[in-house]
């Protein structure tokens, strides 16, 4: 379980590990294309993905299952549903103001499950630099499914990376 410290503290080492990938490996990037196609981070497991720098909300409301159950979450869960209620009948603005100050201060008292692992997804198949990447000591070779066949690339589980308590 990691809180929203933990969390982002997480997310902070995960992306100075994924600078350093992105240094060892320039060709993961192409060159010659008009817009770039760098490769992004995001927070996944089977099934469920979010982009990494989304917020406490967008997690909450994308994929709840990363939120563990509480008394916390479940009040979240309803002003969430409340805030979008209002945002889609154009109600008061004062009242969305208030359900998302009240969201704000539930925020610190969410718990995150470390189970969820920190992913490289590509928008350019660079698929040499893909493989060698998959037996870099910079991603979880356990984590990452070996081969030709497969171009997911596993840096870890949030809870590894968590500063202070690299273990789990």
């Amino acid at each position: 379980m990691l809180n929203l410290e933990q969390l982002q503290g997480a997310v902070a080492v995960a992306k100075q590990q994924f600078a350093l990938i992105l240094k060892k490996y320039p060709n993961l990037i192409p060159k010659k294309v008009h817009i770039p196609q760098i490769p992004y981070l995001v927070i996944a497991l089977p099934g469920e993905q979010i982009w990494i720098d989304c917020s406490p909300r967008d997690i909450l409301n994308k994929i709840p299952a990363m939120v563990i159950d509480s008394s916390a979450k479940t009040k979240g869960l309803a002003l969430l549903t409340r805030i979008k209620i209002l945002e889609r009948q154009a109600k008061a603005d004062a009242d969305v103001k208030q359900l998302m100050n009240e969201f704000e201060q539930l925020v610190a008292q969410l718990q995150y499950d470390g189970k969820y692992q920190v992913e490289i997804r590509f928008k350019y198949l660079a698929y040499e630099q893909i493989w060698e990447l998959q037996v870099d000591d910079l991603i979880d070779r356990n984590l990452t499914p070996q081969g030709k066949a497969n171009i997911r690339i596993v840096l870890g589980t949030l809870a590894r990376f968590v500063p202070d308590q690299k273990a789990g």
